[in-house]
């Protein structure tokens, strides 16, 4: 479910800073797929090209760029876009403290390359987490399961994050999730995957069936009787997707 090539979107900039931001991306790897003038705008754009990076004007008429780093977090998206609000020189953000956990930087315009490519590189390096609301659904999800409270849900908790941010990642686990799921763990990636296996395998002989088939449904294989690794990864994500 991923998507294909680096899209970006420019929203609520001045016309004139266009070209040259188009330029930078391009330089960074971007493709300058569309433009919106203001925050709702803005935001369909994002349902509709899901990019992977929001290039933001920090303050627009209505919405300014925090306020649109939240609402963006709260849509039914299948990639969570980085985003990357542009200030006049000068500007102090207001609220800049909570960007981080929104997952979204502030870089001080004219746009040059350099400091673009900079900004980009620490937001792909930022470690993918959920917003706090999320979190917390995703916590009390894993107790209705059955999960029990042990490396092996940690795992979960952190490969649900990044299945969450982008969907794509869970077509190849081995590639996509385990590799960022061990680095923040300290473990290796075959301990990733034998945890994940140990939380399912508790989970289902534990849990409240009630609460297992209304997330899972008729997707599991009946012969098998529990989710794999990537089927409970993939379903929790979509939970959490589409409880927006």
């Amino acid at each position: 479910m991923g998507v294909e090539g680096n899209r970006a979107v420019a929203v609520g900039l001045y016309r004139g800073h266009i070209p040259a931001l188009q330029r930078a991306l391009a330089a960074c790897g971007y493709a300058l797929a569309g433009q919106a003038e203001g925050g709702a705008a803005g935001l369909a754009l994002l349902s509709t090209l899901q990019p992977r990076l929001a290039v933001v004007g920090a303050a627009m008429p209505g919405m300014d760029g925090v306020a649109f780093a939240r609402r963006a977090r709260s849509q039914k998206l299948v990639v969570q876009p980085d985003i990357l609000l542009l200030t006049p020189p000068g500007l102090r953000l207001p609220e800049a403290e909570s960007l981080p956990a929104l997952g979204a930087a502030a870089l001080e315009m004219p746009v040059d390359e350099g400091r673009l490519r900079s900004a980009l590189e620490a937001l792909a390096n930022r470690p993918k987490a959920l917003p706090e609301g999320k979190a917390a659904r995703l916590e009390a999800l894993m107790d209705a399961l059955g999960v029990p409270r042990h490396r092996g849900r940690v795992c979960l908790a952190l490969a649900v994050a990044l299945a969450w941010h982008d969907a794509g990642r869970v077509a190849s686990l081995k590639d996509g999730i385990y590799p960022e799921v061990a680095r923040r763990t300290g473990l290796t990636t075959a301990q990733v995957e034998r945890a994940l296996r140990h939380a399912i395998d508790a989970a289902w002989g534990n849990g409240a069936i009630e609460h297992q088939h209304r997330i899972f449904g008729d997707t599991i294989d009946a012969r098998r009787g529990k989710p794999t690794c990537g089927e409970m990864i993939a379903q929790l994500a979509e939970e959490l997707r589409w409880e927006a």
